[in-house]
């Protein structure tokens, strides 16, 4: 079982992403853990049923790398792995976060291919 943690906006279809819902549906049922790291108040204000698909939401009054940091130390997997984008600024915050908490780090439009 992996885990995935998600970047919602310029990630996600509820907010001009490229990573659809079915791609999300997949995931959850072959047994994956899926969250939210990033702007989830549009997930959750958008997706009907979104408690059904994802087990988490945060950043929540911290970082993403420490709200990283916290699943990684309690909620045990084969591979955590963050999907997000490196932003306007070409530098990308997510995969900064992810490193610093020991996730492994997918570009949006490289996840969306690949899958």
């Amino acid at each position: 079982m992996n885990i995935y943690a998600f970047d919602v906006d310029d990630t996600l279809w509820l907010s001009g992403g490229p990573i659809q819902l079915q791609q999300l549906t997949y995931l959850k049922e072959q047994g994956h853990i899926l969250g939210l790291c990033g702007n989830w108040a549009v997930v959750t204000q958008l997706l009907q049923g979104w408690h059904f698909l994802f087990s988490f939401v945060g950043p929540m009054e911290m970082g993403k790398a420490a709200f990283l940091s916290q699943i990684r130390t309690f909620v045990r997997a084969e591979h955590y792995i963050m999907i997000g984008n490196d932003g306007v600024t070409g530098a990308s915050l997510d995969k900064q976060a992810a490193e610093t908490a020991g996730w492994e780090f997918v570009m949006e439009k490289d996840f969306k291919d690949g899958l």
